[in-house]
């Protein structure tokens, strides 16, 4: 069994600076597509330090944001006091182990991180925790183009084989395989079955720092998973790098799909 929060041990702090934000027109379409307002209460799973729930706090009554993560919870909570956002509160654990709610939910996001969990499992948990009307949220940022030159794909090439030809997967894991469509199917095959799409692209500058802070910030650079290789693995990183922009600056295009499951 695969422990995804073991995979992160030391990722937090980057995740909160370095991960890319979401654009303001998904949020917006979020709550004009759910039909959310200031009396929506909002789940987020596997919700990281917070990058879909504390926006998404200033259109709804309250959100939950939960992770498996203690790392990731302390620092989503640091994030959400300093922007002074009080309508969010902050729970560390699996979304297979949660507990049905005092009052159900209007809407459940699960961002960039469905593929680690027991999806089914959940799914049929989420049926008995949102409201009749309530729709489920997966969403996935696919990344389409680079420049200069491919270097994003050169990137995980060289991570790939730096771990051995596999990615990390945890203590006695394997690391899962996925596709967005078969996303789609898991969702189909819930109580949630009756699925509307949304696509919103986006454009991401990076300066080489930040770009490692990313890095460090994901399962395959994650400071817990390299140990003692960190540095080797840096200096790896940045050469291969800098030998696609010696000025050291990125860009990555891409775009966000959001399935929203409702019931039939």
């Amino acid at each position: 069994m695969i422990i995804a929060s073991e995979l992160f041990r030391g990722a937090a702090h980057y995740y909160a600076q370095h991960a890319v934000p979401y654009p303001e027109d998904f949020f917006r379409s979020l709550v004009r597509v759910c039909g959310l307002s200031n009396s929506s209460r909002a789940l987020d799973l596997g919700a990281g330090t917070g990058q879909i729930g504390i926006p998404l706090a200033r259109s709804v009554a309250e959100v939950l944001s939960v992770d498996a993560n203690d790392e990731m919870v302390q620092e989503g909570r640091r994030t959400a006091e300093a922007l002074g956002v009080k309508n969010i509160e902050f729970l560390v654990s699996r979304s297979e182990d949660l507990n049905e709610p005092m009052s159900p939910f209007d809407i459940v996001t699960i961002a960039d991180c469905f593929l680690w969990m027991d999806r089914e499992t959940v799914l049929a948990k989420l049926a008995k925790m949102l409201k009749l009307e309530g729709g489920v949220a997966i969403i996935e940022r696919v990344k389409d183009s680079s420049e200069p030159g491919e270097w994003r794909t050169a990137m995980y090439s060289d991570m790939k084989e730096f771990w051995g030809g596999s990615f990390p997967a945890g203590p006695g894991g394997v690391r899962p395989l996925w596709t967005i469509s078969n996303h789609r199917e898991v969702l189909r095959a819930s109580h949630f079955s009756e699925i509307t799409e949304l696509r919103h692209y986006y454009e991401h500058h990076w300066n080489l720092d930040d770009l490692l802070g990313f890095v460090y910030s994901t399962s395959m650079g994650a400071p817990g998973t390299l140990g003692p290789r960190r540095s080797e693995f840096a200096a790896r990183i940045r050469r291969l790098l800098l030998s696609y922009s010696p000025s050291g600056f990125f860009v990555e295009r891409g775009y966000i799909t959001t399935f929203l499951g409702y019931r039939p």
